[in-house]
């Protein structure tokens, strides 16, 4: 018999993946990384993904744990492993695959540093400029997409929930560049999916974890969450 562990904290990293194991209807517990004050870089989350980040998902069962880090990933083997969401024939996979993979290459860190360079420091107009013009050059090619497509890649796969959870989180800082007809469509079609209504519902749990931890975090540690200086 197989279990489910996710580590994670309330980013649509992570909040992609609670997505794909609600849609495929799957019994998950999930233990809440403290990555304000550091707990990714302990010795026992490094065992588990030497690049310090959540989210990670372990398998547990009769023949041993089999654990994955990287988001993209472990929507991947998950639709895999349960065959379904990943797409239907090799053609589908293919597009699938190609959408997820333009998540996480383009529109996750374009968006994160979007977000960070016009809100979480006041320095660096640069890096504002640079990551908000590819920002709206990624939202164009979206919109156009879904402007011709139900869904990313024609039908509704993990592609959409990995892109899902960036959009959600975009809109509490650039809502005006999201008002597109075909994004919406796609926004509110995936929205009312009960999976997806359990997903945010669990993850409402998670978020004033994550907002306690950054309350007390020293500025230290906040300077280190933010990337301003190095892990030692």
């Amino acid at each position: 018999m197989q279990t489910y562990t996710l580590y994670g904290m309330g980013s649509p990293n992570v909040v992609k993946v609670v997505i794909a194991l609600e849609e495929l209807g799957q019994t998950y517990d999930f233990v809440h990384v403290n990555v304000f004050q550091g707990e990714q870089r302990e010795p026992w989350f490094l065992a588990l993904n030497p690049n310090g980040k959540v989210p990670v998902l372990v398998e547990r069962s009769d023949e041993g744990d089999f654990s994955l880090f990287e988001s993209g990933a472990i929507m991947d083997w998950l639709a895999r492993r349960h065959g379904a969401f990943g797409g239907s024939g090799d053609d589908q996979q293919a597009h699938v695959r190609q959408w997820l993979f333009f998540q996480m290459a383009n529109c996750g860190p374009t968006f994160g540093n979007a977000i960070h360079f016009s809100f979480a420091t006041k320095e660096a107009p640069y890096g504002q400029n640079r990551f908000q013009i590819e920002m709206r050059k990624q939202l164009k090619l979206i919109e156009e997409r879904l402007a011709a497509s139900d869904y990313l890649a024609g039908e509704y796969s993990i592609a959409d929930m990995a892109l899902w959870p960036w959009i959600r989180t975009l809109e509490m800082f650039f809502a005006d560049d999201l008002q597109t007809p075909a994004l919406r469509r796609w926004f509110a079609a995936i929205e009312a999916r009960p999976a997806v209504q359990a997903a945010i519902a669990r993850m409402d749990t998670v978020g004033p974890l994550d907002k306690d931890a950054r309350k007390v975090a020293s500025p230290e540690q906040l300077d280190r969450y933010f990337g301003r200086v190095a892990w030692p």
